[in-house]
C-alpha cells in the first residue's frame, strides 16, 4: 500500500522546514563576526540537526553551499534580474544597479565574509566566480542590446572592456567601498549608475 498523501505532504514540509533551517544556520554563521568555522559540522551544530541530515538534504558540502547561494540571493531579491532585459538598455543599466546593491545591502556582512573565505576555499571560490560570470554575462548582454539600439558598431575588444567595467561597478567590492565609506543606499545606487553610463557612453 503507497503511503497516503497526507503523510507524504507531512514529510515534505517537514523536510522543507528543516533545509531552510539549514540554510539560516549558514547564513547566520557567515553574519556572525565572532564565528569563523563554516564547516557542515558546524552548520549541523548551528542548526541543531545530525552531519546525516545535512547530506541528506544536500549529499554534499558543494550541494548546500549551491543552495546556500540562492538562499542568500532569494533573500537579496535577484529573482527580480529578468526584469532587465524588459526595459529599454540605458534603463536597464539603472535597473541592474539597483538590483545589485539591493542584494549587496540585504546581508553584506554575510557576504563579505563569503568572499573572504572563497580566497582560501577553492570550493567556496569556485561558486562565487559562476555567479560573479552570470552578472559579467548579464552586463555584457546589456550592452550589445544597447549597441543595437544606437546602431553603433563596437569591436568585440571595446564591447569586452565595457562589459568588464560594468561587472565592476556593480560588483560587491564596489558596494563594500562605498558603503564603508559612509554612503547610503540610495547614494550608492546614484554613484553606481552615473558611473555605469559613463563608462558605456
Amino acid at each position: 500500500m503507497s503511503p497516503r498523501p497526507y503523510n507524504m505532504k507531512k514529510r515534505q514540509a517537514v523536510a522543507s522546514e528543516t533545509r531552510m533551517r539549514i540554510l539560516e544556520a549558514a547564513r547566520q554563521l557567515l553574519a556572525s563576526e565572532s564565528e569563523t568555522d563554516l564547516s557542515m559540522e558546524a552548520i549541523a551544530r548551528r542548526a541543531d540537526v545530525s552531519r546525516l541530515t545535512l547530506y541528506y538534504q544536500f549529499n554534499s558540502r558543494t550541494g548546500l553551499l549551491e543552495a546556500l547561494y540562492d538562499h542568500l540571493a532569494n533573500r537579496g531579491n535577484l529573482r527580480r534580474i529578468p526584469e532587465v532585459f524588459l526595459e529599454h538598455p540605458a534603463v536597464a543599466i539603472d535597473k541592474l544597479v539597483r538590483i545589485f546593491v539591493g542584494f549587496w545591502a540585504s546581508d553584506p556582512v554575510a557576504l563579505r565574509r563569503l568572499r573572504a573565505m572563497a580566497v582560501l576555499d577553492p570550493e567556496i571560490a569556485k561558486g562565487i566566480q559562476a555567479r560573479d560570470a552570470r552578472r559579467a554575462h548579464i552586463a555584457g548582454q546589456i550592452l550589445k542590446r544597447m549597441a543595437a539600439a544606437g546602431r553603433k558598431n563596437l569591436t568585440e575588444q571595446q564591447c569586452n572592456a565595457a562589459t568588464t567595467v560594468l561587472s565592476m561597478l556593480t560588483s560587491f567590492a564596489t558596494y563594500d567601498a562605498l558603503a564603508s565609506a559612509g554612503h547610503s543606499q540610495k547614494e550608492i545606487v546614484a554613484i553606481m549608475a552615473r558611473l555605469a553610463h559613463c563608462a558605456v557612453s
